[in-house]
């Protein structure tokens, strides 16, 4: 498990990310990660995430009480917790308002699997969430539902919610789900698009799972 101190630098380091990479913008979108089966660390409400410093991050316990920190954590919160309470392979959470995957969240329409990228590293279409009230325990218990075991979500109106079992892949997923929302909107301005099979999907995720990578080695995005 990793230190309270460097967890607060990496989740920091992975919100810049999020902020380089435009899956946000001025003081929207809101990042979490769990430290342990206690307690997670949280972002502020209303801050750009450029301008975060570590002791920025609010320490909260699982039922959603302020154990370290001067700032008031973001409204998103409770979706936060509810997730990390139904979901105990879940490290962290991000929520993005990246613009082609907001366009189908606007639509309410999902995002279906077109690439072998998203096939691996995602697994499953993506999701949209009926329209519920950011902020709202009835939008954490719509999130949860919609999410059930998967890696992301699309709230309507809203935006992406991603998770992975640490930082670098839940930042990994909401970028995915961001070129993939792209690719199918531009794949769809020349003519009809066909999702891939579910069959090749499970494959593609299977092999993923087992041999992507470095052995021994964690996906790490860069700092």
């Amino acid at each position: 498990m990793a230190s309270e101190q460097g967890l607060r630098r990496r989740l920091l380091a992975i919100a810049r990310k999020c902020f380089w990479y435009r899956l946000m913008a001025g003081t929207w979108g809101n990042l979490s990660a769990r430290l342990d089966g206690r307690r997670v660390l949280i972002t502020p409400s209303g801050v750009e995430k450029t301008a975060l410093k570590p002791g920025d991050l609010l320490l909260m316990s699982l039922d959603g009480r302020v154990l370290k920190g001067r700032l008031r954590p973001t409204t998103e919160t409770p979706m936060h917790l509810e997730i990390y309470r139904a979901r105990s392979d879940v490290g962290a959470v991000i929520h993005t308002h990246s613009p082609y995957a907001l366009v189908f969240a606007v639509r309410g329409e999902e995002i279906p699997i077109v690439t072998v990228e998203a096939a691996s590293a995602i697994g499953h279409r993506v999701p949209v969430t009926r329209y519920v009230r950011p902020g709202s325990l009835e939008m954490a218990e719509e999130v949860v539902e919609s999410l059930g075991d998967g890696m992301a979500v699309l709230v309507r109106s809203h935006g992406v919610v991603a998770v992975g079992r640490d930082l670098d892949e839940a930042f990994h997923t909401a970028l995915l789900v961001e070129e993939e929302a792209r690719t199918y909107y531009l794949a769809r301005m020349l003519g009809e698009v066909g999702s891939l099979d579910p069959g090749e999907v499970e494959a593609l995720r299977r092999g993923f799972l087992e041999s992507y990578g470095q052995p021994g080695k964690k996906m790490r995005i860069g700092d």
